[in-house]
């Protein structure tokens, strides 16, 4: 594994991380990871990725992980797309790109597709995993109308996330590894908030304008985040979209012991997308 440090355009420190294969290269998948999360907890979909070729580049999101910045607050949701553009030009990637977005990481994938400011070259795909297109308990109407009301007068103001390791997987292991690891942050600004709830609602409007091919993936039992909502996306993007969802697992697909299928799902279609371009 490669580390570094890049310093964004304003200011603020971002640590990234990459995984080589120890065979040939096949493609560099970009990980983007979810909220109050940093990137070293997606080692075990790491692992079987590298292994079958794919290169893993990830790094931690501003306010989370080792980066710099205020704790999981931004005051524009845009500069994430920032933050994506400016790791992948500091690392140097080259050659097939698909990107792989969790969680919050999925709203960030999807609204760089609507994004005209900000492109991922060599783009051949997007994975899109527990997408927060249907939000439970966070977006309750009152808690809603209360960080609207604190994002204009108080934007840092933090707000619990409430999340809790019996939420991300039916795994014991990792679900006392979430509950106890003080890398997490389990608090978020009411600006992040509403930045987050401006992307939900952008995806809702736009999801036609994305085109890019798109394997979509939810845990049917996901307590955060109604599988619904990737249902709903599946139909509404215009690119060839594939929905996948494992009916029993929880928010963290990829850490759930009943779905180990999820790292051959992913290299599956990886590997679709790949022969298609190398034929057509």
């Amino acid at each position: 594994m490669e580390r570094g440090r890049l310093t964004a355009t304003d200011g603020v420190e971002l640590a990234w991380r990459r995984w080589r294969p120890l065979d040939e290269r096949r493609a560099t998948l970009l990980l983007i990871h979810g909220v109050g999360e940093y990137i070293e907890r997606y080692a075990r979909l790491v692992e079987s990725l590298t292994a079958a070729g794919i290169e893993c580049l990830g790094f931690d999101h501003r306010g989370h992980g080792v980066s710099g910045g205020p704790r999981a607050h931004v005051d524009r949701w845009d500069r994430y797309h920032a933050d994506v553009v400016e790791v992948l030009a500091e690392t140097g990637n080259s050659g097939p790109l698909f990107a792989y977005g969790h969680s919050m990481g999925a709203l960030i994938c999807l609204t760089l597709a609507l994004d005209p400011d900000r492109s991922l070259p060599g783009l051949k795909g997007r994975i899109v995993s527990a997408a927060g297109i249907r939000p439970t308990g966070l977006a309750k109407p009152a808690l809603v109308a209360i960080a609207r009301a604190l994002s204009r007068l108080t934007p840092r103001v933090s707000l619990a996330l409430g999340i809790r390791g019996a939420d991300v997987s039916h795994d014991v292991d990792v679900a006392t590894e979430y509950d106890e690891d003080p890398m997490l942050v389990r608090r978020a600004t009411v600006r992040w908030g509403t930045e987050a709830l401006g992307a939900i609602e952008a995806v809702k409007r736009d999801a036609a304008r994305i085109r890019d091919p798109m394997l979509i993936l939810h845990g049917g039992c996901d307590p955060l985040s109604e599988a619904s909502g990737s249902r709903w996306l599946a139909d509404a993007v215009s690119g060839d979209a594939e929905l996948i969802v494992y009916e029993s697992a929880l928010h963290e697909p990829h850490n759930d012991p009943d779905h180990a299928s999820v790292p051959g799902d992913v290299l599956r279609w990886i590997h679709a997308r790949l022969d298609a371009g190398a034929t057509s």
